[in-house]
C-alpha cells in the first residue's frame, strides 16, 4: 500500500506538471494565432485585365515598382487582343466576373459601361485636378471622371528617313505629293505602305487620318448633324475617301494580301527596311525600333490634302482602365490608379512608348521622329471617330472596310454605316 501510495503521488507530481506544460503550449498557440493577422496581413490580389495595346508593354516594368512598394498588394495581368477585348470585357462583366481593374476606351464608348453600373467614380482623386482639358473630357460622363487618361495617342505616317534621303523624297505636305513620293518608293522595288488588314482595328487607321483634314477642319459639326439626322455617311466626304483609300492598294502602293496579313507581320516588314511608310498609331515607333534600333524614322501626318490647305491630325488622348464598381479592393485599386499618375511613373511609361502626357505637370523628352508631329498638332487636330460616335458604328465600319478590300461596292459600306449610326444614336 505504501509503494502504491509514492507511485500515485508521483504520477500526480508527473499530471500535475504535464497540465500545466500543456497549458502553456495551448496559451502560447492561442496568442500566436491571435497576433498571426497583425503580423502578416493577407495579400490582396488586384486581378487587371487589359487590352494588348502598348500600354502592355511597360506594364509589367510598372506593376514590378508597385509591388515592390505595397508588397501587401499583387497584380495579376492578363490580355487579350484588341478585337476580342471588348466582347470578352462585356461578358465579364455582366456574369459578375469581372476584373478589378480593365481597360476602358475613350469617349462614347465608355458610356454604356456608365450606364451600366460597371464603372467607379474617380472624380476625387488627386491626379483629376492635373488633367489636361482634353484629357478631363474624354474621360468624363455627365461631369463625373470614369477613367484615368494616361497619354495622347496620334495617328500619322511613320517613315524609314534612310529610304527617303537615298531616294531624294521631302516628306510630302498634300495628297499629290503622297502619291508621288510612293509611285517613287515603288518604282525603287521597296513597298511604299505596309498594311495588315488581317486585324480588323488596323482598317480604319486611314480613314481615321484622313478625316480631320477632309472633313472637321471645315466642317466641326459633321458628327453633331450626324446625331441630329441631318448628315449622313453616304453623299459625304467619306465616298471620296473610301475611293482613294481604294486607290492605295489598287495602285500596288500597299504590300500584298492585306487581308491575309497581320498588323504584326507588317510591322516586321517596316522593321526589315522591306516597307518605307505605314499609318498608325505613334505608340508603334517604340515596337519597330525593338525590332531593328539602327532604324532612323520619321512621323508626319497624313497630307489629305490638296496644295496650300492646312493638314490636319487624328488624335485622341488614351485611357488607361477603369476600376470595376463593385470591386472587393476599391482602396488597393484607387491606390494602384494614383500609383500611375506619379510624374516619375508616367514619365517612364510615356518614354517606353514615346506618347505625349495627358497631366499638365508631366513632361517627355519625345523622341526625334515625334518632333514633326508635335508641331502639326499645333495646325489643329480631331478625335479619333469612334470616341464621338455611337458605339455601334467602329465594328460595323471595320467589317465594311475588310469586305470592301474583297470587293463590296463603297456605296454599301456607307448605308451599312449609316443604319449603325442611327441604330446606335437613338439608344443613347
Amino acid at each position: 500500500m505504501r509503494q502504491h501510495r509514492r507511485f500515485t503521488g508521483k504520477a500526480a507530481l508527473l499530471l500535475v506538471a504535464l497540465l500545466a506544460l500543456t497549458a502553456t503550449a495551448c496559451g502560447s498557440k492561442e496568442e500566436k494565432k491571435a497576433a498571426a493577422p497583425g503580423e502578416q496581413k493577407e495579400q490582396v490580389v488586384l486581378n487587371m485585365y487589359m487590352a494588348n495595346t502598348s500600354d502592355t508593354t511597360y506594364m509589367p516594368e510598372v506593376n514590378r515598382r508597385f509591388e515592390e512598394e505595397n508588397p501587401g498588394i499583387r497584380i495579376e495581368l492578363q490580355t487579350a487582343p484588341v478585337d476580342q477585348f471588348e466582347t470578352v470585357i462585356k461578358t465579364k462583366l455582366a456574369s459578375g466576373d469581372a476584373p478589378d481593374i480593365f481597360t476602358i476606351f475613350a469617349g462614347t464608348k465608355k458610356d454604356s459601361l456608365v450606364k451600366a453600373g460597371y464603372l467607379m467614380d474617380l472624380s476625387d482623386q488627386p491626379w483629376v485636378a492635373r488633367l489636361t482639358d482634353t484629357a478631363r473630357e474624354t474621360a468624363s460622363k455627365d461631369g463625373k471622371v470614369y477613367g484615368l487618361p494616361n497619354r495622347q495617342n496620334l495617328i500619322g505616317v511613320i517613315y524609314n528617313k534612310k529610304i527617303f534621303n537615298d531616294l531624294g523624297i521631302a516628306v510630302p505636305t498634300n495628297w499629290d505629293e503622297f502619291l508621288a513620293a510612293s509611285r517613287k518608293i515603288k518604282d525603287s522595288g521597296v513597298v511604299p505602305l505596309g498594311l495588315g488588314l488581317k486585324d480588323q482595328f488596323v482598317t480604319q487607321m486611314i480613314p481615321y487620318a484622313m478625316a480631320p483634314s477632309a472633313i472637321y477642319r471645315d466642317n466641326p459639326d459633321f458628327d453633331k448633324n450626324m446625331y441630329a439626322g441631318t448628315q449622313q455617311f453616304t453623299g459625304s466626304a467619306w465616298e471620296q475617301m473610301m475611293q482613294d483609300y481604294m486607290a492605295l492598294n489598287e495602285k500596288g502602293f500597299f504590300n500584298s494580301d492585306v487581308l491575309g496579313t497581320s498588323n504584326d507581320q507588317a510591322m516586321q516588314m517596316f522593321a526589315s527596311e522591306k516597307v518605307a511608310m505605314t499609318v498608325t498609331l505613334h505608340g508603334r515607333i517604340a515596337a519597330i525600333k525593338e525590332a531593328n534600333p539602327n532604324l532612323e524614322l520619321g512621323m508626319f501626318p497624313l497630307p489629305y490634302t490638296k496644295a496650300g490647305e492646312s493638314v490636319w491630325v487624328s488624335s485622341m488622348p488614351s485611357l488607361f482602365g477603369g476600376v470595376y464598381a463593385k470591386t472587393k479592393h476599391p482602396e488597393e485599386a484607387k491606390k494602384y490608379m494614383e500609383f500611375l499618375t506619379r510624374p516619375e511613373i508616367a514619365q517612364f511609361y510615356l518614354s517606353s512608348v514615346n506618347s505625349f502626357p495627358a497631366f499638365t505637370d508631366v513632361t517627355v523628352d519625345l523622341d526625334p521622329a515625334l518632333k514633326e508631329m508635335e508641331e502639326a498638332l499645333k495646325v489643329g487636330s480631331y478625335y479619333f471617330l469612334d470616341a464621338v460616335w455611337p458605339n455601334t458604328v467602329q465594328l460595323v465600319m471595320q467589317q465594311q472596310i475588310q469586305s470592301v478590300f474583297a470587293g463590296r461596292p463603297i456605296p454599301d459600306m456607307l448605308k451599312a454605316m449609316d443604319k449603325a449610326f442611327q441604330d446606335g444614336a437613338s439608344m443613347q
